[in-house]
């Protein structure tokens, strides 16, 4: 047994030192055709979840194991991957991937195409080059893979909004959030980070106005498109995947309170107050009989002397910030037929908070692609997205911290960073409730953190329906019709729970508590969010082809297309909150209890716009094309007399490498595609 318990310690102390071992790595990545920096270049190690991308001059820093491989990747360019040595420095030359230009995109252009028949830059990331850690949206799988896109998460909560920036800031007070498209219909009352990363078989990016205006005033802010996967032909194909991600916040340079003072002390090194006595937590309010004194106007004063008296040192973001883990799980079945497929997926993705004690993220997905071919010719496609998301961590902000001479409204975290380092927040009453306040000489707003997740209790509950239709018929050689039509809804309800504190010694000594929307002072309330958005968007298409050379029979490679639309949106924003107040002490309680209760928001905001467009496309061969546009919209914003807002848009391009000349040089063996293309667009954002 003992050896058995001493081969066990052995493995325990040699995984630790293993973990320790992980060192920095720096470098630059450059272009192999020029020797430029590149930036935004993702830089992983291969099989984990560490990454980061590379800056501005295409520099990088990551901490990495004393074994393994980096993996470099960027959109159009071949990966590169460095198996580990003993050096520190790793510099890269990327080269250009000229098979990437034959992908065929869809999104920025209207008519599938290959990338090397744009004027326009459109940027596709396939789900085989997403992370193959376990990664909770789409929109965390998309950073460092699209060029120039800033994608971050607001604040690190799970479940939290992200903030996407493609095209730089267009508006003064609408926000930067840019178009998400499935399927090519637009979602707008779902987030992007609900929708399961499992079913989508690609993502497509276009960040500027030529290409953007194709989708009029919403297309402002740049364009994400999702593809989701489809079922094939054949056998009947079951995947199962399930993995855990383990999160840390990087603490990179050790940051930490300081673990020296320099307040007034005694003989004994204890801190003392005005009295001359050492200060101490008073059991009877939970917090400190007086405050402390720093000797400001002593010279000789210095921040030297260490917490080993009545005051202890404690590491509060040590405390706080906690690892979490992620645990993903999904199920996917799918076939099809000559005529039939289908593509059926089941998920849950669980993300815990990385603050102490702040709940979870929770989120399930069904999802459905289902394609049939009705006659000849005419097909019908049904893509259906269900997402129920419960979180429970500290989200819509939180409610304020009340007090005697002001009401401050702060988060979890301010306190953690603004209270001084003796703060002990794990101190109690008597009955062993937590403290809301020890007192003035750990910082004017160090309240507890602890003291407001127990008092607090807050709980959302989302439904998510993303359901798209599309029927999609060839008339003929010349002639395609589309119509596709979406709908989108989500309901929500938020409901924050703050118990009566009016029993708590110390809120009461202090004058210090956790508030509710309308609560007057520390006997609680209840408020409840009701929020409901429903989005539909109708899309109707007629495409013309002509083929100069096999329709016309002239000699000529000249191939045209004309797409005419008509797009028509409808929105219906609404919400309702109340809240009750002056809870009973006793539980379980429900609002009809509180002594006061008001609706706080009745409110509802309808919203529709439709447009026209028209798009023509002139190719010649191989080698050059050209592209004009125009699209008109209508907004329900601007009253029924308003004029429609119109957005014309053009691009061309010239393949030098495909003309003879250049061909039949030694220059192609060096440069194998070269492309002049420009682009012009004009886009807006509804007010």
């Amino acid at each position: 047994m003992k050896t058995l318990l001493r081969s066990f310690l052995f493995l325990c102390l040699s995984c630790v030192a293993v973990f320790a071992q992980d060192r920095k790595v720096t470098g630059k990545v450059v272009s192999a055709e020029d020797g430029t920096a590149i930036p935004g270049v993702s830089v992983q190690v291969r099989g984990t979840a560490k990454g980061t991308v590379t800056g501005t001059e295409g520099e990088y820093s990551i901490a990495v194991p004393s074994a393994g491989t980096l993996v470099f990747s960027f959109v159009g360019m071949k990966a590169e991957q460095v198996v580990l040595s003993t050096s520190s420095i790793v510099d890269v030359k990327l080269s250009s991937d000229v098979k990437s230009l034959n992908e065929v995109v869809v999104t920025g252009s209207g008519i599938a195409t290959t990338k090397a028949k744009l004027g326009i830059a459109v940027e596709s990331v396939s789900s085989k080059t997403f992370s193959p850690t376990p990664t909770a949206s789409v929109d965390q799988a998309l950073i460092g893979r699209i060029p120039g896109a800033q994608i971050s998460s607001g604040d690190g909560t799970p479940g939290a909004q992200v903030n996407i920036l493609l095209r730089g800031i267009n508006s003064v007070n609408r926000g930067t959030t840019p178009m998400i498209l499935i399927d090519g219909v637009q979602m707008a009352a779902t987030d992007l980070n609900a929708i399961d990363l499992n079913s989508i078989e690609r993502v497509e990016v276009v960040q500027g106005a030529a290409s953007a205006s194709i989708y009029g005033a919403q297309g402002a802010n740049g364009v994400i498109q999702l593809f989701t996967k489809k079922g094939k032909n054949g056998k009947l194909v079951i995947d199962f995947s399930t993995g855990m991600t383990n999160n840390t916040y990087l603490n990179v340079g050790g940051v930490a309170k300081s673990q020296l003072h320099g307040y007034k002390t005694d003989a004994s090194n204890n801190v003392i107050g005005a009295s001359g006595k050492p200060i101490f937590v008073d059991p009877e309010t939970g917090a400190y009989n007086e405050n402390l004194i720093w000797s400001s106007t002593d010279p000789n004063n210095k921040t030297d002397k260490p917490y080993n008296a009545n005051l202890k040192y404690y590491d509060h973001f040590g405390k706080f910030f906690v690892p979490a883990n992620t645990y993903n799980n999904s199920i996917s079945i799918s076939g099809g037929k000559e005529k039939f497929d289908f593509s059926i997926s089941a998920s849950n993705n669980h993300q815990n908070s990385n603050f102490l004690n702040n709940g979870f993220n929770d989120r399930s997905n069904l999802t459905s692609n289902i394609g049939v071919e009705l006659a000849k010719g005419l097909k019908f496609r049904s893509t259906t997205q269900l997402v129920y998301t419960q979180n429970t961590t500290g989200i819509y902000g939180t409610p304020g911290y009340a007090g005697a001479s002001s009401t401050v409204n702060q988060d979890l975290i301010y306190p953690i960073f603004n209270s001084r380092a003796f703060a002990n927040y794990d101190t109690q009453n008597a009955d062993g409730t937590p403290v809301s306040y020890l007192g003035d000489p750990v910082g004017v707003n160090g309240n507890n953190p602890i003291y407001t997740q127990y008092y607090r209790k807050p709980i959302s509950n989302k439904v998510d329906i993303v359901q798209n239709f599309n029927l999609n018929y060839y008339v003929n050689k010349f002639v395609e019709l589309d119509a596709k039509y979406g709908i989108n809804n989500r309901r929500e309800v938020f409901r924050r729970v703050v118990q009566n504190q009016s029993e708590n010694d110390n809120s009461v000594a202090t004058d210090h508590y956790v508030t509710s929307d309308i609560a007057p002072d520390n006997s609680g309330g209840i408020d409840t969010y009701n929020f409901n958005t429903t989005f539909q968007n109708f899309l109707a298409t007629a495409y013309i082809r002509t083929d100069f050379k096999e329709d016309f029979k002239i000699n000529l490679p000249i191939r045209t297309s004309t797409q005419v639309s008509f797009d028509y949106r409808n929105s219906n924003n609404a919400y309702y909150t109340a809240s009750a107040a002056q809870l009973p002490t006793y539980t379980p309680f429900t609002s009809s209890q509180g002594s006061s209760f008001k609706v706080t928001n009745d409110y509802r905001e309808p919203f529709i716009t439709y447009g026209y467009l028209l798009n023509q496309r002139i190719e010649f061969g191989e080698v050059a094309g050209i592209t004009g546009g125009v699209r008109s919209d209508y907004s329900s914003a601007f009253g029924g007399g308003s004029k429609p807002f119109t957005f014309p848009r053009g691009d061309a391009y010239l393949r030098l490498s495909e003309i003879g000349a250049w061909k039949n040089s030694s220059i192609a063996n060096v440069i194998p595609e070269f492309k002049l293309r420009v682009a012009y667009g004009s886009a807006g954002i509804q007010p």
